[in-house]
């Protein structure tokens, strides 16, 4: 039984993707965001059928909250452990959150093994690009990887995984939003329906980047930033690592500083809501805080919260 006190944790990138010519899809980043209520093409029961024609008519899986099929191809002592934070991580996730939408069943591969985890990467599509790999989100596929290899300290996991299907459900944004959200449940701190994110990794990069007055570690910069920006798509193809990570953090930042004042949902509800006048959410963001983002008080009261009142 995990600690309702909190799981503090240390998590690595994520760095599978989908080679394909239309998407990408990691844990970091995904490229399907929509809230238009689609037939679902795949049931448990196909999703249930697919795990055993990989693993074998025995192989050990589990329904959670009526949509996602955990799959334990490894037998390990951390299915338990995932099994019994998913349901609390939705139910946080989805009181006074995000909204409660019909889901398409998601499978959702829970490995021990950094082998067979890259095993099922290669035979899905999925290419990594190095770092450490704990897990994977493919929205097209409806399909989850967790990489557990490294231990009990990674089971959270899947809980950035599944934010980004909530989300995906319920609100159209812009992938520094959909970031902003679900990295904060990296390192989840649950008591009851009450969840908040803590500090971790992605801080030491953006600390540094703050401290010298970085273009891209401010909070302004964030807002009607494109996706192909955000992921630091290079003209030739590629991206900057480093470029993508450090805005990763700095969204990762913004939703927990919103969060510390009460305003991440209001936000995240109020531009879901206006998605079509508000795209870029800055109308909603001044109505919600009282001040418009790109507000040179504003950005330093995130910036100073970032380097002291971490």
């Amino acid at each position: 039984m995990f600690d309702d006190r909190g799981l503090a944790l240390l998590l690595a990138v994520a760095a599978c993707s989908r080679s394909t010519a239309t998407t990408t899809a990691t844990a970091t980043a995904s490229t399907t965001t929509t809230t238009t209520t689609t037939a679902c093409t795949t049931s448990l029961a196909s999703r249930t059928a697919e795990a055993q024609s990989l693993y074998g008519a025995d192989v050990h899986t589990a329904v959670v909250d009526g949509t996602f099929l955990y799959v334990d191809p490894d037998r390990t002592p951390l299915f338990a452990r995932s099994l019994d934070l998913a349901p609390r991580v939705l139910s946080a996730l989805r009181h006074d959150r995000i909204a409660a939408r019909p889901l398409c069943p998601v499978s959702v591969y829970v490995f021990s093994s950094l082998e067979h985890f890259n095993l099922f990467c290669g035979k899905h599509g999925y290419t990594t690009d190095g770092g450490g790999n704990l897990g994977v989100y493919d929205p097209v596929g409806g399909v989850i990887v967790a990489d557990l290899s490294l231990g009990e300290a990674h089971v959270p996991t899947t809980a950035h995984e599944l934010a980004h299907v909530l989300m995906d459900a319920d609100l159209e944004a812009p992938a520094w939003f959909r970031e902003c959200v679900a990295t904060q449940y990296e390192s989840p701190v649950l008591s009851g329906n009450d969840i908040h994110g803590t500090d971790d990794w992605r801080y030491v990069q953006l600390r540094a980047a703050v401290a010298r007055h970085d273009p891209a570690a401010h909070l302004g910069t964030l807002l009607g930033m494109s996706d192909d920006d955000f992921r630091a798509k290079l003209d030739g193809g590629g991206t900057d690592a480093s470029k993508k990570h450090l805005h990763t953090a700095a969204a990762r930042a913004v939703c927990q500083w919103l969060d510390s004042q009460g305003q991440l949902w209001p936000l995240y509800r109020g531009w879901r809501d206006d998605f079509g006048t508000d795209p870029d959410g800055v109308a909603t963001f001044t109505r919600v805080t009282g001040r418009a983002p790109t507000a040179p008080e504003v950005d330093d009261a995130w910036r100073t919260w970032v380097l002291h009142t971490r």
